[in-house]
């Protein structure tokens, strides 16, 4: 619907898409975890006062409930992108190649963290569980282990188009996504490097189990695989790029549309309509069921954010966050990081803070550029993900090696994030 409304850009349209969005976000509370049940209601309620309260009428609320279904439809649709992968065996070959490492600490480590870089903007949180599918019979070191799917990881977070919290901040600032990967890839190339040289100092100190393993042979169809497997998500990176600039079209509409063409466009061409199916029967009964928390998060916030425009409050934000800036822009890239990270610490989703506070700045104010702030967002939301201990990415981490959340985020991690932080913030101050 969120799509037809794009092209279509009727205005009776936009009402059937907030009844719509609301109805999922009613049928979502019940059956969503209890602090974002309780947070999303609030916001919902909040929105719809502060609405009436500034005297707007129902175009107002329709807007300001689907401000977010965009990003929503990004969520919900990026998994498709991982069918033509699943049918090509691509993740077979490169856990062949990863066992091939089992012996050497920091190439394994450095092959956990690419695969991660390249997978995570296509797959989400379902490249850790993929990754961590394929390795855990090597019987790795947790923290070992840790460090490899968090490090690699949250460097997506940083660049991906098809990462929903770039989307959220590349929507509000208004950027595109080819001014902003001049300083996302980057900086999520550099994170990756620093990364890989702290495992090597912290690895030295290790011992390490080294049993000898006798992998499968690798054959001329699993190194075809992985030669094409970069060049394949080169080519969706460079198609999303190229066609946001020839048409002009939204960033998430794009990536969208990729997300329903591409697993067609490689059963036109691989003739595996059978084994399309049963992965698309499969997408829609796991897949989509497990985003309740997202959706009331995302409508609801989006409402609230959209909500506090013009209001007391939300100047109130914008006057004290300009003032900071001006007194120090150092000192306000670290008030957003540290604000990012003890917000979410408590259970607070990041698209809450997000949402709020991009809406109520203007980058001229603030005395830098779109694309240095979102940066920063950015740094921030990739920061708070690996230390909230109920963060999604965090709780998954966790769960799958049996630790607890504080020792994920803060022992295993908390070095590296002072590192990349005071580096990001430092690089990012120097360029404003």
């Amino acid at each position: 619907m969120f799509l037809i409304q794009y092209f279509v850009n009727a205005a009776w349209l936009v009402y059937i898409l907030a009844i719509f969005a609301t109805v999922a976000f009613i049928g979502s509370i019940t059956l969503a975890r209890t602090v974002p049940r309780i947070f999303s209601i609030l916001m919902f309620i909040a929105g719809i006062v502060l609405t009436q309260l500034k005297g707007q009428g129902m175009d107002a609320v329709a807007q300001g409930i689907t401000s977010n279904i965009p990003l929503l439809t990004l969520l919900v649709l990026v998994p498709l992108l991982s069918i033509p992968f699943k049918m090509g065996g691509f993740f077979d070959s490169i856990l062949l190649y990863l066992q091939k490492l089992r012996n050497s600490p920091r190439k394994m480590f450095a092959g956990i963290t690419i695969v991660l870089f390249f997978l995570g903007p296509i797959l989400n949180l379902g490249s850790i569980r993929i990754v961590h599918e394929l390795i855990k019979d090597l019987r790795l070191n947790t923290t070992f282990l840790s460090k490899a799917y968090l490090v690699g990881f949250s460097t997506t977070i940083l660049w991906s188009p098809y990462y929903a919290a770039v989307g959220i901040v590349l929507l509000y600032l208004d950027v595109s996504i080819g001014n902003y990967m001049t300083y996302g890839f980057g900086l999520a190339v550099l994170f990756l490097i620093v990364g890989n040289l702290m495992l090597g100092w912290w690895a030295r100190k290790q011992q390490w189990d080294t049993e000898a393993t006798n992998p499968s042979e690798i054959t001329a169809v699993h190194r075809k695989r992985i030669r094409i497997l970069p060049l394949i998500i080169l080519m969706l990176m460079v198609i999303t790029i190229v066609a946001e600039f020839t048409t002009h079209w939204s960033m998430l509409v794009l990536v969208s549309l990729l997300a329903l063409l591409f697993p067609i466009a490689w059963s036109l061409f691989s003739k595996q309509w059978g084994l399309l199916k049963r992965h698309l029967i499969d997408y829609r009964d796991k897949a989509v069921p497990i985003m309740n928390n997202e959706i009331i998060m995302y409508i609801s916030a989006g409402f609230f954010g959209q909500s506090l425009k013009g209001s007391s409050f939300g100047q109130g934000i914008s006057l004290f966050m300009n003032d900071l800036s001006q007194l120090s822009f150092l000192l306000f890239a670290v008030f957003i990081v540290v604000l990012m990270v003890s917000i979410t610490f408590v259970g607070i989703h990041q698209v809450v803070v997000v949402s709020v506070i991009a809406t109520q700045m203007d980058p001229v104010l603030l005395g830098t550029t779109k694309e240095i702030l979102a940066m920063l967002l950015m740094l921030a939301w990739s920061t708070s993900s690996i230390l909230s201990p109920v963060n999604p990415i965090n709780l998954l981490v966790s769960t799958l090696l049996k630790k607890s959340s504080i020792e994920v985020g803060l022992r295993d991690n908390g070095w590296y994030l002072l590192v990349v932080c005071a580096i990001g913030i430092a690089i990012l101050t120097y360029f404003h």
